[in-house]
Parts: C-alpha cells; structure tokens; sequence
C-alpha cells in the first residue's frame, strides 16, 4: 500500500512482525511518535522508513516499565 506522496506503508501487523513485536508495542510507538503511521479508514499503517530508524529495544524497555499506555498499567501483553 502506497499513500498519494509515495511514501510506503505497511499494515500494524506486518510492521509488529518486522519489529518481532506486538501490535500494541507498534501502536503504542505511534502514539510516541516513535513510528510514523497514518490511520487510513479505521486500520494503522507505519511508514516503511521509519521501521528501520526506530529503536524497538528502548521502546520495550519503557513499556516494560511504564505499562503500554494502551490499559493504563503493566499489561502482559509482552511489550
């Protein structure tokens, strides 16, 4: 999938198994603006290029100890 600017984008779910992560840990990046990703008719997609700059190791480590901020605590969820 490709946006109008050309730019290419990848589905949350294929991002989280590029980042061999979780979709909450890709979401929760978005939200952080650790990933770069447009909500297109209710689905994310992330920005191809931005998955090779991002730091997913720093990320799980924050949500490891700040909860994912996606229920508000420690989810187990393993992000």
């Amino acid at each position: 999938m490709t946006k109008e600017s050309g730019d290419d984008l990848v589905p949350i779910t294929e991002a989280a198994q590029l980042l061999n992560t979780t979709e909450e840990v890709v979401l929760m990046m978005l939200e952080k603006k650790e990933l770069q990703g447009n909500n297109i008719n209710g689905a994310w997609y992330v920005d191809r290029s931005s998955l090779d700059l991002c730091d997913i190791s720093k990320t799980v480590e924050t949500a490891r100890q700040e909860g994912c901020g996606i229920c508000g605590s420690s989810c187990g969820s393993g992000c």
